[in-house]
C-alpha cells in the first residue's frame, strides 16, 4: 500500500463507525505547543474546529467571527474549546490578519500542512467551522460568518444554526447535524506539496522521539542516529508510526494530560511517510538541529553522581522457573541523600522479568522489613526496571530521601529465555541540584486476591486506597502480566469519580510511567481507585494457557495487579536538611 495513503487511512480509520465523528488528532501550534482533539478539558461540552488560511478572505471573516463570539460570551472557553487549523499558517507572517485575530481571541492556530485533519473530517474549503459534541460527533458544519447569527423565531432556514446547535448541546438535547454550504478557497489549492529531507525534516523527529532507545547499548533493535540508519528502515518506520505502534504510548487521550507524552503529531507521521516514498533523500547537513548527546556509560539520566552494581554476578540458566533473588548493597552513604533521578539497568535485560531496588533503613533486616505490613512507611522503593520502562527523573525541588547508613536491597526476577547468560544489574543516581521542597514517596496500590477463570475474556478487579491527608500525585505506572488487558486510575471524591489515567491496551513489553502535566491534588477522605481487566481467553495472543485458572503469582504466566504511584505531601514544610544532594 502507498505509505502516504496508509497514513491517511490510519488517521481516518481511528474514527468511530459514524462518519460524522472526527478522529483524534495531535497537532503542533505556531508557538510549538501541542494540542490533542480528545485531550481532557474539564467542563467542556463542545469543540469547535475552524479551518482558516492567512490572507484568504473567508478565513479572515471566520477569524473575526470567532473573536466576536468568544468575546461576547456565547462560546466562552470554559465549555467550548476552539481550535483553528491551517495548512499554510506556519509560513505566514505574524502580522497576518488571521493570526492576529486568533491571538486576540486566545485560540491556538494548529499547523496541518498536509491537510490530514481536513481530509479526515471531509472539509474542502477554508473558512469552514465544525461544531462537535462531547463525543466529537459533528452537529454543525458551515461558514465562519454563520457562527455570529443568533437563532430567533421566524428566521430564514439555516440562520442561527450554529447558535441553535450549541444551545441544544448545552441543554443535552442535540438534534440532527446541520450543514450549510461554504464558499471559501479550495484547501488543496492552497496547500503546497512538501519536499522532505533527512537533515531538515526527519532528524528533528527521530532524534527527539526515537534515539533515546534506538542507539547502541539501549533496547531499540537498531540505531536511528545517522541518515544511513534511518534510510534503511524508512518504510518500516513510516508504517509503525502511522499505526501508532511507535513511539510506545498507551494512555487514552480522553483522560489526563501528561508531561512525558510520547505521541507523534499527524504532521510528524506524514513527514516520515513522505521521507520513505520520496527516496529517503539526505539533504544538507547544515539544515540539521544540534545532534543529541547522551550520558557516558549508556545512562538515560544526565550526569549521575553515584553508579553502583550488585555485589555478585548472577548466573541465569537457559531454562527453568527461578524464584526471586535478593542481594544487599551498602552504598556507603554517611549523610542523607536527596535523589532526584534514578536509572536502573540489568546487563541481561533479555532474561530479566523485573528489578526493584528498596531503601532499607539502618539496623533493619531487609527480608523482615519487606514482609512486615506495619513497616510500609520505613522501607520504600527507590527505583527499578521492567520491560519498556523509562527512568525516574523528578523536577527540581522534588527528590527521594535515602537516609544515611541505609542499604539498597535488590529484588531480582529472572526469566530464562533458552540461552544461558549472566547479569550484574547496575543503578545510577543523581542527587538533587536544587533545594528540596517536596520529599517524594514511591508507593503502590496492590490487590493480591485476584482469581481469573479459564477462558474468561474480561475478568475485572478493583482496589482502593483512602487518603487521610492531602497528597499530590505525580506519577502512575500500571503493572500486570501477560493476561493484562487494561488498567485505570481514578480519584473518587464525594461519590464521584474522575479518571486520572486510562490505559485501554496494556502491553507487558512497555511498562511505562505516566507523569501528569500538573500534580493531582487529593483531599482527606478521597480514594484512589484502581480497576484492572484481564483477558484469559484464546483471543489474547499472548495468553500462555487459556484453559487454566490464574491467580496472583510471581511468574509471567501468573498474574499481578499493581498500580505504582508517586506522591508528596503539599502541606509538609521543607525538610530540615533541604540543601541540595548530599555527599
Amino acid at each position: 500500500m502507498d505509505l502516504i495513503l496508509a497514513t491517511a487511512l490510519c488517521f481516518a480509520c481511528s474514527s468511530a463507525a459514524d462518519d460524522r465523528t472526527v478522529p483524534e488528532f495531535l497537532l503542533e501550534a505556531r508557538n510549538g505547543s501541542r494540542h490533542s482533539l480528545y485531550a481532557e478539558r474539564p467542563g467542556r461540552r463542545a469543540t469547535a474546529l475552524a479551518f482558516v488560511e492567512p490572507g484568504e478572505g473567508e478565513s479572515a471573516k471566520c477569524s473575526a467571527a470567532i473573536e466576536r463570539v468568544v468575546g461576547d460570551g456565547r462560546t466562552q472557553l470554559h465549555d467550548v474549546t476552539w481550535l483553528a487549523i491551517s495548512a499554510t499558517g506556519g509560513g505566514a507572517p505574524a502580522d497576518s490578519d488571521v493570526i492576529k485575530t486568533l491571538a486576540r481571541a486566545g485560540v491556538p492556530l494548529l499547523l496541518d500542512p498536509d491537510l490530514i485533519v481536513a481530509t479526515g473530517a471531509g472539509v474542502e474549503t477554508s473558512g469552514t467551522v465544525l461544531l462537535l459534541d462531547s463525543d466529537f460527533r459533528e452537529v454543525f458544519r458551515g461558514p465562519g460568518a454563520a457562527i455570529i447569527e443568533v437563532a430567533t423565531d421566524g428566521a430564514a432556514a439555516g440562520v442561527g444554526a450554529f447558535d441553535a446547535a450549541l444551545a441544544a448541546l448545552r441543554r443535552g438535547t442535540p438534534g440532527a447535524p446541520v450543514e450549510i454550504a461554504c464558499s471559501g478557497a479550495v484547501l488543496r489549492d492552497l496547500a503546497r506539496p512538501r519536499s522532505v529531507t533527512f537533515f531538515r525534516d526527519v532528524a528533528p523527529i527521530v532524534w527527539r522521539h526515537c534515539a533515546v532507545c534506538h542507539r547502541p547499548g539501549q533496547p531499540g533493535p537498531m540505531p536511528l542516529l545517522r541518515c544511513e540508519d534511518v534510510s534503511g528502515w524508512a518504510a518500516a518506520i513510516a508504517e509503525v508510526t502511522a499505526a501508532g505502534r511507535m513511539p510506545p504510548w498507551f494512555a487514552s487521550p480522553r483522560h489526563g494530560r501528561f508531561a512525558n507524552e510520547r505521541r507523534l503529531t499527524e504532521t510528524e507521521k506524514r513527514t516520515l511517510a513522505l521521507f520513505a516514498v520520496g527516496g529517503a533523500r539526505p539533504g544538507d547537513p547544515k539544515d540539521a538541529p544540534a545532534e543529541p548527546t547522551f550520558t557516558a556509560g549508556g545512562w538515560r539520566i544526565a550526569e549521575p553522581d553515584v553508579v553502583l552494581e550488585i555485589p555478585k554476578r548472577q548466573s541465569i540458566p537457559a531454562e527453568g522457573v527461578l524464584p526471586y533473588r535478593f542481594t544487599l548493597l551498602d552504598p556507603g552513604f554517611a549523610e542523607d541523600q536527596w535523589i532526584q533521578a534514578v536509572d536502573c539497568q540489568p546487563t541481561a535485560p533479555e532474561a530479566t522479568h523485573h528489578v526493584l531496588v528498596y531503601v532499607v533503613p539502618a539496623g533493619r533486616d531487609p527480608r523482615e522489613a519487606l514482609l512486615d505490613p506495619n513497616d510500609a512507611q520505613r522501607i520504600r522503593t527507590l527505583g527499578g526496571w521492567a520491560p519498556g520502562a523509562g527512568v525516574f527523573d523528578l523536577p527540581d525541588g522534588e527528590a527521594i530521601l535515602v537516609p544515611k547508613h541505609s542499604k539498597l536491597y535488590f529484588e531480582l526476577h529472572y526469566a530464562p529465555n533458552g540461552t544461558a547468560t549472566s547479569d550484574r544489574t547496575r543503578i545510577a543516581l543523581r542527587r538533587s541540584r536544587a533545594p528540596v521542597k517536596h520529599p517524594v514517596t514511591r508507593d503502590a496500590l496492590i490487590k493480591y486476591d485476584i482469581s481469573i477463570a479459564p477462558n474468561q475474556p474480561d475478568a475485572t478487579f478493583v482496589a482502593t486506597r483512602r487518603f487521610d491527608e492531602p497528597r499530590r500525585l505525580i506519577g502512575f505506572t500500571p503493572h500486570m502480566h501477560l493476561r493484562g488487558r487494561s488498567m485505570r486510575f481514578e480519584l473518587e471524591r464525594s461519590g464521584e469519580r474522575r479518571v486520572l489515567l486510562d490505559v485501554p491496551r496494556y502491553d507487558f513489553d512497555w511498562q511505562l510511567t505516566y507523569a501528569p502535566l500538573q500534580p493531582i491534588e487529593t483531599l482527606p477522605g478521597d480514594q484512589l481507585v484502581l480497576t484492572a481487566t484481564y483477558d484469559n481467553s484464546r483471543g489474547n495472543p499472548r495468553n500462555p494457557a487459556p484453559d487454566q485458572a490464574v491467580e496472583w503469582g510471581d511468574q509471567s504466566w501468573e498474574e499481578m495487579m499493581i498500580g505504582h504511584f508517586e506522591w508528596y505531601d503539599p502541606t509538609a514544610p521543607p525538610p530540615d536538611a533541604a540543601a541540595p544532594g548530599g555527599h
